[in-house]
């Protein structure tokens, strides 16, 4: 999904689940569609999760569409109270000019993060794993704030797949749910209900820096499905899971020139540099390359043709994409 300089959205790819908000449970939407449902109400940002989407507007509102859950299966990330499924977006009651301003929204695989104005923390939907931070794995209908936090100054929020992660304003880096792909960056082991062994964490937890990151401190944080990416202030990356990095590991390539964002997908980064370069590391087609040119695990920039003449002023990654914004060098 995209958002257009007027605030009008529009979406396109698979929508088993109502995810694009186009009115109707159709199975894809080929191009881009306008959503008239969110015309006209200053949406600035999107967030699209695997089975639903957030939309945040000038005002502070919080919008959702898409899967609500089910008996069975648990919540899914809407915030209504209910588990209906949506196929046209509504607005979230708990957020808008009467309510709690949201800053930023973050839409993850059955559950949603949200940044209010103030650094609060807000999460809701499915809990299993801990992911929604609140020392349990129950389900959460509704936003409900991240007491957990209010202390840490956090000006990132972020949902992954299945656990969730935070940047303090102070650099600190928490985070908290599953963590079979080591997406939380520290050992951690429980017990499930039934005495099924299982990892992870049911509230934020700090994420130890490695000792050569000492006084360096993180100024973005990026989250995917299964690991997180931190940038320092001297433009050195570390990241973690992937089923790859168990502890917060340097990036092993460097990277000229100035970094001015990052991204994570399913299993890949990638980095746009201060004069519109682009880097990805990681695995699969994801990086942006042919085949043949394609290296797993080594960071390259993408020097495609399609790119001769543009360059990146912003990006996203699915779980098996990345999206740019470009324009002309």
């Amino acid at each position: 999904m995209a958002v257009s300089a007027s605030g009008d959205v529009f979406a396109w790819g698979l929508e088993a689940s109502g995810q694009l908000g186009l009115g109707s449970h159709r199975t894809k939407a080929p191009t881009p569609t306008k959503v008239e449902a969110l015309s006209g109400i200053g949406v600035t940002a999107i967030s699209c999760g695997m089975y639903h989407t957030l939309a945040l507007t000038d005002a502070g509102e919080v919008w959702s569409v898409g899967f609500g859950g089910s008996f069975l299966g648990g919540a899914g990330g809407l915030g209504h109270g209910d588990r209906k499924q949506l196929a046209t977006p509504e607005k979230i009651a708990a957020f808008g000019e009467d309510g709690v301003r949201a800053a930023s929204v973050s839409a993850g695989g059955y559950h949603s993060v949200v940044l209010d104005t103030d650094g609060g923390v807000w999460s809701w939907g499915r809990g299993e794993w801990g992911r929604l931070g609140h020392n349990d794995s129950s389900d959460l209908l509704t936003p409900t704030r991240l007491e957990a936090c209010d202390e840490m100054g956090v000006g990132t929020a972020l949902a992954g797949e299945a656990h969730s992660a935070c940047l303090g304003r102070d650099g600190s880096v928490h985070t908290w749910g599953r963590n079979e792909h080591w997406q939380l960056g520290y050992e951690v082991v429980g017990l499930l209900n039934s005495g099924q062994s299982f990892d992870a964490q049911q509230e934020p937890a700090a994420v130890p820096l490695a000792e050569e990151a000492a006084g360096k401190r993180a100024v973005k944080l990026a989250a995917g499905e299964t690991g997180c990416a931190v940038l320092m202030d001297d433009d050195s990356i570390y990241l973690w899971g992937m089923q790859r990095y168990f502890v917060p590991t340097r990036l092993p390539h460097a990277i000229t020139g100035g970094i001015a964002d990052l991204r994570m997908g399913g299993s890949h980064v990638a980095i746009r540099t201060e004069d519109g370069r682009l880097f990805t590391y990681g695995k699969g087609t994801a990086l942006c390359m042919p085949k043949k040119g394609r290296k797993s695990w080594e960071c390259l920039e993408v020097t495609d043709a399609s790119l001769k003449g543009f360059k990146v002023i912003d990006m996203d990654c699915g779980s098996t994409s990345t999206a740019l914004i470009l324009e002309s060098a």
